[in-house]
């Protein structure tokens, strides 16, 4: 029983002592300004596979962007995958933009994305690269406003934060929902206490000169995640990386419990390969679990039931808090974002027993850190 006592107690305290912190670093949010002037050349790099929902609607926002000497370069890695045809669909809506499609088979390494990017690169024609997912969705002065940081010197990569954009069902919402009250405040917690060395894979821009210098897309060839190995070898190289005013919205579609569970086991087991000690730390970011199960396990009651009530509660105005600052997060019931927490504690400790993940039809295996191997 002191065992369960002490135990519970370190969770309900590290989970309010990290709240506190997201907290205080929600100020740090800064609101648009006027629109830049700096408008250098562009060029936009789709990587795309399948015909996920709202992919029209998607690949229209990222070619519809208000900006000038704007090329966009969509990548298949088959002539045959659906995407194609809505791909043309696209290219054709859009007549005056500069827009090519690479289809190319050939497999840098086993991380299908990189692979795709290193294909699509001969295409590109400026020398400010910004890679954006298939499945985000941007505001028309995205790009302008994204690649600002790059104007700096020194700064060789820009990343945004990602909100998610959830289809119409409660599987999607939950999904969502770790985008938007989990992952956002984590990153500006993170910010506070180091400098940048990571990017966010849903947008990311940088220099054909910074890209060189990490030895291009050759060396995330096999990276467990590869937006993370952008940022990480750009700050070794000396290069500052920097966090971008505005965000994207990515669409989180999974209908079944069981694809959402996967798919974020693979962010969770990406995340323990290359960062153990911070993915075993991030219990305190969802401590409800640990917390109901200490409870059970003799944890007292009378301290058990306000702790437990006050971490929900907290959790409950921090969503609350993180609309008031971004406006255009979708918001939740009270249940889902206790329903969420909890699955948050079960992909934490189901990524401690295994690392094969599953990336559309690939099966895969996290090994030696920052790389992966191809099962099947």
């Amino acid at each position: 029983m002191l065992a369960a006592s002490l135990i519970g107690g370190v969770f309900a305290v590290g989970g309010y002592a990290y709240l506190a912190l997201a907290f205080r670093h929600l100020r740090s949010v800064l609101p648009s300004g006027p629109l830049p002037t700096w408008r250098p050349p562009v060029t936009v790099l789709v990587p795309a596979h399948g015909t996920p929902p709202r992919l029209e609607e998607c690949l229209r926002s990222i070619c519809a962007q208000d900006y000038p000497g704007l090329q966009v370069v969509f990548g298949l890695h088959s002539p045959e995958d659906p995407a194609r045809a809505v791909i043309e669909r696209v290219r054709a809506a859009f007549p005056t933009l500069d827009t090519a499609l690479v289809i190319d088979g050939h497999r840098l390494g086993s991380n299908p994305k990189n692979a795709n990017l290193a294909n699509m690169l001969p295409a590109a024609k400026h020398d400010i690269l910004v890679m954006i997912d298939s499945d985000v969705l941007i505001e028309p002065d995205f790009v302008l406003r994204f690649i600002q940081p790059l104007a700096e010197q020194g700064v060789g990569g820009v990343t945004s934060l990602y909100s998610g954009a959830p289809e119409a069902n409660p599987i999607a919402q939950l999904g969502a929902l770790y985008h938007n009250d989990w992952f956002i405040p984590s990153v500006l917690v993170d910010l506070s206490r180091r400098e940048m060395d990571i990017c966010y894979g849903a947008a990311i821009a940088v220099t054909r000169e910074s890209l060189a210098a990490i030895g291009g897309f050759e060396a995330m060839a096999d990276a467990v995640a590869q937006d993370y190995v952008f940022g990480h070898q750009l700050y070794r190289q000396g290069f500052k990386v920097r966090l971008a005013q505005p965000i994207v919205a990515t669409v989180v579609s999974e209908h079944r419990l069981n694809d959402l569970i996967h798919h974020e086991l693979r962010w969770s087991r990406a995340i323990r390969a290359i960062r153990p000690l911070e993915h075993l730390g991030s219990l305190f970011m969802s401590p409800l679990a640990p917390m109901l199960l200490m409870s059970l396990l003799g944890w007292t009651w009378w301290i058990a039931l306000p702790a437990i009530a006050l971490q929900i509660g907290l959790r409950q105005h921090l969503h609350h808090r993180l609309r008031h600052f971004f406006p255009n997060l979708p918001p939740a019931k009270p249940w889902m974002i206790v329903a969420r927490e909890l699955l948050n504690g079960l992909v934490l400790t189901c990524a401690w027993f295994g690392r094969r993940v599953r990336w559309n039809n690939q099966v895969m295996e996290t090994r030696n850190g920052l790389r992966m191997n191809q099962i099947s």
